[in-house]
């Protein structure tokens, strides 16, 4: 009787497809480890990895050269479920934290959400707890990286994005948003993903009661996991393309010029201090921008000509000025670490 009635509950519970983009390392085993521990639903894992000669246990492996977008998309072909969870491979997801994002995307229109994401090191400060686009049309990440949980954003709410360390799509929501832009790689290429799901007439929520640890910027993953060219090239580029494509009319003009004013300092910077690899990348990020506007803006066109929502609607919820020290603060932790969360 009692195994019938454990079966019967298992039928019940909601089928969630887990895709984890794998690109080097061995903290990916811990993720497994702790995805498939998940209470609650029914799991269909998925690794897409870099690495050609590896086939990890209880998931489903396949070689998927190229950044996390791309991983993610190809993955995404192997899906069956309502329900798409992405992980990053250096988290560690605590028991319910997949169940509570299934709970959140069950409510009316709500088509992606984020979890909270803590230090992995450091279980009492934050990773983060969503992020919000400011005028400058830099995000501002509320919890910023270090900042100890103190309750403070146990509350559920809309957010612009979060990081694809811990997030979560309806299937729906995620084709009418067209997918991850591969040409991102990584850095941006989930919120990018975000910002198009709200366009769609879907809702992004933050969902505190889901919780997961990330290995970034703790002493499990160090800084040669960050490869120049990724952290440098990839923001600037990623972050630009994004302002060009999301914004309404006009508005991504001033925010534009704003962010390469900002981007071109930041280049400077990084030169004066030495760190002239960093600072020729974020100029080499510019100079693709530049050469690249027409495709910019076809893809602007597709995803403008398919917008629901216009930005007076959507900029209240997803848009936040927070203090100007905040933007300081940001900028010189920038220069001195070229690390953005």
């Amino acid at each position: 009787m009692n195994q019938q009635t454990l079966t019967k509950k298992e039928k019940d519970l909601p089928e969630v497809d887990v895709i984890v983009a794998h690109h080097q390392g061995e903290l990916v085993l811990k993720a497994i480890h702790s995805i498939l521990l998940s209470r609650g639903v029914k799991i269909r894992l998925i690794v897409a990895t870099s690495v050609s000669t590896v086939n990890f246990h209880g998931a489903k492996t396949i070689f998927v050269p190229g950044g996390p977008a791309k991983k993610r998309n190809v993955a995404f072909r192997f899906t069956e479920s309502e329900y798409m969870a992405f992980f990053d491979d250096d988290v560690e997801v605590t028991p319910l934290a997949i169940l509570h994002m299934v709970r959140a995307l069950q409510k009316d229109k709500i088509g992606m959400v984020f979890g909270k994401t803590l230090n992995m090191e450091f279980h009492n400060r934050f990773d983060e707890a969503g992020s919000f686009l400011t005028p400058t049309g830099f995000l501002w990440a509320r919890a910023e990286s270090g900042i100890e949980d103190k309750g403070q954003y146990n509350t559920e709410e809309y957010v612009l994005a979060g990081k694809s360390a811990a997030c979560m799509i309806r299937r729906r929501a995620f084709l009418d948003a067209g997918l991850f832009d591969e040409s991102y790689e990584i850095l941006g290429e989930e919120t990018d993903l975000s910002w198009r799901v709200w366009l769609s007439g879907w809702k992004v929520l933050y969902v505190p009661s889901s919780v997961t640890y990330h290995a970034f910027n703790t002493k499990f993953k160090p800084r040669d996991f960050y490869v120049p060219r990724r952290v440098y090239f990839n923001g600037c580029r990623n972050y630009i393309s994004m302002l060009l494509t999301n914004f309404e009319n006009l508005n991504f003009i001033i925010p534009t010029i704003l962010q390469t004013i900002v981007w071109i300092s930041a280049s400077v910077g990084m030169i004066l201090t030495g760190k002239f690899e960093a600072g020729t990348y974020i100029l080499k990020g510019l100079l693709y921008v530049a050469t690249h506007l027409p495709a910019i803006f076809e893809k602007r066109k597709k995803v403008q000509g398919s917008r629901k929502i216009s930005d007076k609607e959507l900029m209240p919820m997803i848009m936040r000025t927070p203090p100007i020290s905040y933007y300081l603060k940001r900028f010189f932790r920038y220069i001195s670490t070229g690390l953005h969360g």
